[in-house]
């Protein structure tokens, strides 16, 4: 039996890492390479796009997608890790004043491109040590503010648990968003301090939790169309000469239908399924297109 190579949409549980998922999900599929969109804490579930086989190469094209996340924000507790599983640094009860209207005035400070700093207990790297390395030793962690954008933040609700105030949220926000420092900062803007109660991805591009599956139950015919991975990509069949070229890295001329797209998936013309005729990932540079990722043709099953 062929290897069960392609896209799989997983839904993390709470409570086990993105790896752990992964693994699960490789024993399922009985596979022995793979890889993933994007980490998730052990404290959040949802959304994982998985890459099986030598598919994990065109990862790279999905890292980047907008993302979509509904979480709990518990005003009035902060902790280290900017959510509940780190170590408390202080109390305060949130006055009765703060209520939907002074939420969402201040939600609207979040809209649009921003410049986040994200947290100390993060994977990114300072000096080439893991910056959650650094926070769990003591350390002082200094991280730039970097670039993101939040499409939309949507109040679904509130609510009061004992001197606290659970503000829950729908985020749209571009790759590389921190929900935790969204928590921090809305606890400094209202005055009480924040963290991240709870997360649930919901989204990564076109891709939803519709697609999902149980990293415990996933099976090969769950394997994801192309065009749910791929969704702004445009899309060339070809056939004879122009797909010899292709198949080995060649340069092929851009169709003009297909001028305004910046990313062109390219196919072996025919009947078979998607996965079995993709050449690879080409980019338009100058009425050309050049490859950025040649797909093997033993692999492409």
């Amino acid at each position: 039996m062929a290897e069960a190579g392609g896209f799989y949409a997983l839904d993390k549980p709470v409570g086990i890492t993105s790896q752990r998922a992964l693994s699960i999900a490789k024993r399922q599929l009985k596979v022995r390479k793979a890889g993933h969109s994007g980490t998730l804490d052990p404290l959040a579930s949802g959304l994982l796009i998985v890459a099986v086989g030598s598919w994990s190469r065109l990862l790279a094209f999905v890292l980047g997608a907008d993302k979509v996340y509904r979480g709990v924000v518990r005003c009035g507790l902060r902790t280290d890790s900017l959510d509940v599983t780190g170590a408390i640094q202080g109390f305060r009860p949130v006055p009765a004043g703060i209520d939907a209207v002074v939420v969402r005035q201040e939600l609207q400070r979040f809209k649009g491109p921003i410049q986040q700093l994200p947290p100390a207990f993060s994977a990114l790297k300072v000096n080439g040590v893991r910056a959650y390395e650094l926070a769990r030793a003591g350390s002082e962690v200094a991280l730039e503010r970097r670039s993101v954008v939040i499409h939309d933040i949507e109040l679904l609700g509130l609510t009061r648990s004992g001197p606290f105030l659970d503000v829950e949220l729908r985020i749209a926000c571009s790759s590389g968003t921190y929900i935790r420092s969204i928590a921090r900062d809305l606890g400094e803007l209202l005055g009480t301090g924040a963290t991240l109660l709870s997360l649930r991805r919901e989204s990564i591009g076109e891709v939803t939790l519709d697609a999902a599956s149980d990293p415990m139950a996933i099976a090969r015919e769950d394997r994801l169309p192309l065009s749910a991975v791929f969704p702004s990509f445009g899309r060339y069949e070809i056939g004879g000469d122009i797909l010899g070229m292709a198949r080995h890295g060649h340069a092929i001329d851009l169709p003009v239908e297909l001028a305004d797209f910046e990313q062109v998936l390219v196919l072996a013309a025919g009947a078979e399924p998607e996965y079995r005729r993709l050449v690879g990932v080409y980019r338009n540079e100058a009425d050309r297109l050049k490859p950025l990722r040649v797909v093997p043709e033993e692999v492409a099953q």
